[in-house]
């Protein structure tokens, strides 16, 4: 079907439903409602809980909800602490719009004790109003009616004659706010359709005055969780990536290349529909080449963390590469690893649509040698200039990715304790990584704002400081900064210190880019793909 035509109409106009709050619940615990993981996950916190709570109890309208229904397989479903074990049903109502609302409501309302979820709310008898009593005002039961009592009449009873009997204001305010959370009616819409493409194009046109879903997440929608093992989802896929020490991928990075192995454009225009009859076939064969990709960065690449990779787009056609010819020749990945650098230091990996489809196009040639030589084509134009170490750095830029990739060839070691940096600490953003800091701060010339004033390490308070204190020349050696830069240094003399480490980095650079280039090496293929067989 092509991207630009229209989109069928519905066969069935979608039912319109009023449905109470205890409703809701009720299908919730039952498992009839599944909530697909997003990218975005739930991201509301307590105090958004308690605004749709007391929205609720004042009769404020909480937005619309917008259920598909179709077939889930069995599955322990879970909301903060509450844990649902869904049985497999074929008509499961899979939330399209209101995931956060709902998985707010059922973890304020339903886990079995008070004060048992994160979003434990209470509301005040006294002030009408929803919050968390203080360990003072704890004190005074009949004052607080904890948010897990409403539901369920009886169990409310019990609660008030039990801590409240002794006030009627406290006990009629008690069973009001019960009533009114309980029959409070949400409209609701249940789309019926096996049509994907008309599904995609509601979840694409829903929240209009919010930020829209992107593709990743509309796939999700559609195919997550509908898979009967791990990874059911793009992020599933990206939190067991996560595990292998290489950083988080991009949902979208992985999306393309789901679409790349479903041999679908990667540069969609419109959202077209993926008719996958088989979710899980196609987000495992995904997780599968990610993870031969993330290996190969790892040990033959030089590019130990996601975030450091220069181009993202060569994520994608390495995923195809691997998932075509899953056991390379080891000459095959040499000659990977220099298309991967060439591209980067050249800009060919920009992620340009034509150099992107003519890439992909390439490698499904059907020989491994023949693909791979494809690829090396494609990038033979030698960069102009190599990144300098005495232009500013930005991070964001992939000339900054590359000289922090030669950084981390230098081997840095803890400024205090000399121990080798893992390159997962220098990245991590709790312990102070990804940043790169400056090791003079808040200086104004052009080279305070150079690589020449950067440093692999995990941030620091007086890190100039700490730099200044280093006897030991092997620790000065894996950061780049030679004798003479620090005696600059400990001068006062900031701009020598960073032209003269800049003149270090530089020549390093030089070599260090060469070496995984190889530009005026030859790139043979396998000597194997140049044995003619004998029937041949």
């Amino acid at each position: 079907m092509d991207d630009e035509t229209e989109p069928d109409a519905l066969e069935r106009r979608p039912e319109a439903r009023s449905l109470k709050v205890d409703d809701l619940m009720a299908e919730l615990r039952r498992g009839r409602i599944r909530i697909p993981t997003f990218q975005r996950g739930l991201r509301w916190q307590r105090d958004d809980a308690a605004k749709l709570i007391d929205s609720l109890y004042r009769g404020y309208p909480v937005g619309t909800l917008l259920f598909w229904e179709t077939g889930a397989p069995s599955a322990d479903v879970r909301f903060g602490s509450l844990r649902i074990s869904a049985p497999a049903r074929g008509d499961a109502w899979w939330v399209v719009d209101g995931q956060q609302r709902l998985a707010s409501l059922a973890r304020v309302l339903l886990p079995a004790a008070p004060d048992e979820d994160e979003f434990a709310l209470w509301f005040d008898l006294d002030e009408e109003k929803l919050g968390r009593p203080s360990r003072e005002q704890g004190a005074d039961g009949s004052r607080w009616l904890p948010m897990t009592e409403v539901l369920d009449s009886e169990r409310l009873m019990q609660w008030v004659f039990r801590y409240a009997k002794g006030s009627e204001a406290r006990r009629g305010m008690a069973f009001a706010v019960g009533k009114r959370i309980r029959e409070y009616e949400i409209p609701a819409y249940l789309v019926r359709t096996d049509d994907e493409r008309i599904l995609r194009e509601v979840l694409g046109r829903i929240n209009s005055t919010g930020k829209r879903l992107n593709n990743e997440e509309v796939f999700d929608a559609l195919h997550g969780g509908r898979a009967e093992s791990r990874p059911a989802t793009l992020s599933e896929i990206a939190d067991d990536l996560e595990q292998l020490d290489f950083g988080r991928v991009d949902d979208k990075l992985l999306y393309r290349l789901l679409r790349a192995l479903s041999g679908l454009d990667v540069f969609e225009r419109t959202g077209g529909p993926l008719r996958l009859e088989d979710p899980g076939t196609a987000y495992g064969r995904t997780a599968a080449a990610a993870a031969r990709v993330v290996q190969f960065l790892k040990t033959t690449a030089a590019m130990p963390r996601f975030e450091l990779l220069p181009y993202k787009q060569p994520f994608v056609l390495l995923g195809r590469f691997f998932s075509l010819y899953p056991d390379p020749d080891p000459r095959s990945l040499d000659l990977l690893s220099r298309w991967l650098w060439r591209g980067a230091l050249s800009g060919a990996h920009r992620g340009d649509a034509v150099f992107t489809r003519a890439s992909l196009e390439g490698i499904g040639a059907g020989d491994e040698s023949v693909a791979v030589q494809r690829l090396l084509s494609a990038v033979d134009q030698r960069p102009a200039a190599l990144p300098d170490a005495a232009a500013p750095f930005n991070f964001r830029h992939a000339a900054a990715k590359l000289q922090a990739l030669a950084l981390l060839d230098l081997g840095p070691r803890d400024l205090e304790t000399g121990e080798r940096l893992p390159t997962a600490r220098l990245f991590d953003a709790g312990a102070g990584g990804a940043a790169l800091p400056a090791i003079v701060a808040g200086g104004s010339s052009g080279l305070a704002h150079s690589a020449a004033n950067r440093i692999l390490h995990p941030k620091r308070a007086g890190l100039v400081r700490l730099v200044e204190a280093v006897t030991d020349p092997d620790i000065l050696a894996s950061h780049g900064i030679p004798p003479a830069a620090l005696a600059a240094l400990r001068q006062g003399n900031e701009e020598a210190f960073w032209r003269l480490r800049a003149a270090l980095l530089s020549a390093h650079y030089e070599g260090f880019f060469a070496r995984r280039a190889r530009w005026d090496e030859p790139d043979r293929p396998p000597i194997r793909a140049l044995l003619i067989e004998e029937d041949a």
